[in-house]
């Protein structure tokens, strides 16, 4: 499919028995064998509920048991058009657009859209490789922590990006060593070819095995010099920028990593974006055979 459009979405879920139809079908697959009386079988799904019985035994299975769905009392349907919306944006859905459009409470639609950005963190990902580059950006809020403006101070984000390649990013308290090291040697190969800035914390870099580690002098105007720079990442960080200003306006200490996950998935699935609804509802097949 060239194109996941919203009428491919309308055509493929146009109802809450699709949906069911879709997460039954990725958590068992094309089964034949009834998983408690081991009989050979087929399987039908009870009108009343959301689950299927097996004919043999009349043994009775739960989809949506350990996903996002379970005791949910929002439609299936409108579950997976809120994923639709977010495989399709580029700046992220804010809870108050989903109150709006599926007339829910805007506890709901909090509790729902922070249900969906947990299908973005179990994402499996390798060491960055090649030429890396690391930076830090302050987002959101406001740099002086005016009690009378009531604006909450701005978040740290430290970025590490592959180029041409993936992302990784997370809140941290500061930009101080025990920070920032342990980050990159979980996240980078030391075979890479590292680009920072002037940070002093990087200067420990070549010491624990990152010989390739080049650094450009933001202090002197400098921003590009040769291959140096530190572009890419400063890209990423504007478009996380984008999503929390433009969209979220502003984002609790508790959440802000969850919607980092969010802008880091989006910008992973860049040169694929038709493939994020996919890739987004296969989490949730994986996020219930987690709890089996």
């Amino acid at each position: 499919m060239a194109k996941f459009t919203l009428q491919e979405f309308r055509k493929q879920y146009p109802s809450d028995a699709a949906c069911l139809d879709k997460i039954f079908k990725m958590r068992y697959g094309n089964i034949t064998h009834c998983p408690h009386c081991k009989e050979e079988t087929t399987f039908r799904r009870v009108t009343t509920r959301r689950c299927y019985q097996c004919r043999k035994c009349y043994e009775q299975f739960y989809p949506t048991a350990g996903t996002i769905f379970e005791k949910t009392r929002v439609p299936l349907s409108d579950w997976f058009y809120i994923i639709f919306l977010f495989s399709t944006t580029r700046n992220g859905v804010s809870a108050k657009e989903i109150e709006r459009l599926l007339g829910v409470t805007y506890k709901c639609a909090f509790r729902m859209g922070h249900q969906i950005r947990k299908l973005f963190e179990t994402i499996p990902q390798d060491k960055l490789k090649g030429f890396v580059e690391f930076d830090e950006s302050w987002v959101g809020g406001s740099q002086s922590n005016s009690i009378s403006r009531q604006v909450p101070p701005q978040k740290m984000v430290f970025g590490l990006v592959e180029r041409l390649g993936s992302v990784r990013a997370f809140h941290v308290k500061n930009i101080k060593a025990e920070s920032l090291i342990p980050l990159i040697q979980s996240h980078v190969d030391k075979q890479s070819w590292v680009y920072t800035d002037e940070n002093s914390t990087y200067v420990q870099l070549e010491k624990l095995g990152f010989d390739k580690h080049q650094r450009i002098a933001h202090g002197r105007k400098e921003y590009v010099v040769r291959d140096i720079s530190t572009n890419t990442i400063e890209g990423y960080f504007s478009q996380l920028k984008r999503m929390i200003k433009g969209t979220h306006i502003q984002v609790s200490e508790k959440y802000f990593q969850n919607y980092i996950n969010e802008s880091c998935f989006r910008y992973n699935l860049r040169h694929a974006p038709f493939q994020m609804f996919n890739v987004i509802v296969d989490r949730i097949s994986e996020q219930g055979d987690s709890v089996e």
